[in-house]
């Protein structure tokens, strides 16, 4: 599913994709209470294994992870670090009680992860519900909103 993702998540960009050996979650991430992982540690974590501040960093973990704020959490990211977090577990069906679906977790975690990279490069969110940059409230915005940016979103990106 990586691979799939680094050759889909380049064009959008307009840039090359590399794929980092995998590491450990953190256990510092980790809260015994929530039993979750708090994201803004793992983006830390994330800065560290940078080899340039110019690159863009993309983590993709299955465990559950949170923000002390926040009820619901998929992703997250920090524009000054320039590192994004996406989980894939409330992503999965399972986590509804649902059979697996590959197809639909991909479709999912594809449109996450262009919508927590898209800040990495300049844009605020969208708008438009079908733009993959919108700001989807729950997984039926997720899976309504398209794979591709709006016209707008797309003329933001090709100007930086």
């Amino acid at each position: 599913m990586v691979n799939k993702l680094a050759t889909n998540i380049g064009p959008v960009f307009n840039r090359s994709v590399d794929i980092i050996k995998g590491m450990k979650v953190p256990e510092e991430s980790y809260n015994v209470i929530r039993g979750q992982n708090y994201a803004t540690v793992l983006l830390n974590k994330l800065e560290r294994v940078k080899a340039s501040p110019r690159e863009f960093i993309l983590g993709i973990l299955e465990e559950d992870i949170y923000l002390p704020d926040e009820p619901f959490v998929i992703g997250h990211a920090d524009t000054v670090s320039r590192t994004a977090v996406v989980s894939l577990f409330k992503l999965r069906q399972e986590f509804y009680g649902l059979p697996e679906d590959e197809m639909k977790i991909f479709s999912r975690l594809f449109k996450q992860a262009v919508f927590f990279l898209a800040p990495l490069f300049g844009l605020t969110g969208c708008r438009n519900p079908k733009c993959i940059n919108y700001h989807s409230r729950d997984m039926f915005d997720i899976d309504n909103k398209s794979e591709k940016l709006c016209d707008i979103c797309q003329r933001n990106i090709t100007r930086r």
